[in-house]
């Protein structure tokens, strides 16, 4: 009785909702995400993966690579305005780029190797993330007994 009184919607109008939410859920994430990072004055990148990945349900490799073009166009940006205030020493930012080329081929390698291996890559993933965050606490635990 209920299914005739409730009209079924059609395929249409229910990816459309499904749409909607989906689109909601992810504004309103990025957001947060956004926040915290301007609060934490971080760049977000530890945070926009597993926002990416409670926000659309995308697998853990396709979120870090969402991720590393967030944060790579939101540091391009802050690279351009501290490169033209003066703010940059470009020896050790050469230095740092070429590490991080080298590494990130490197890293690349490695997570499609990973990649069949789903636990063991989300594993790394947060092993990195509590390490820095233990690190982080460690330094700000040491400023805030001085």
């Amino acid at each position: 009785m209920q299914r005739m009184a409730i009209p079924k919607k059609k395929k249409d109008e229910q990816d459309e909702a499904n749409n909607q939410v989906h689109y909601l859920r992810v504004v309103v994430i990025a957001l947060l995400v956004g926040v915290l990072s301007g609060f934490f004055g971080i760049e977000g990148g530890f945070l926009i993966v597993p926002g990416l990945i409670l926000a659309t349900k995308m697998p853990l490799l396709a979120a870090i690579g969402s991720s590393l073009l967030s944060v790579g166009t939101f540091g391009l940006t802050t690279a351009v305005n501290y490169s033209l205030s003066g703010l940059v020493d470009w020896l050790i930012a050469l230095e740092f780029v070429g590490g991080g080329i080298i590494g990130g081929i490197a890293g690349v390698f490695v997570a499609k190797r990973l990649s069949k291996q789903q636990r063991t890559l989300q594993y790394l993933f947060s092993g990195v993330v509590m390490v820095v965050a233990i690190y982080m606490l460690f330094i700000n635990a040491q400023v805030l007994s001085l």
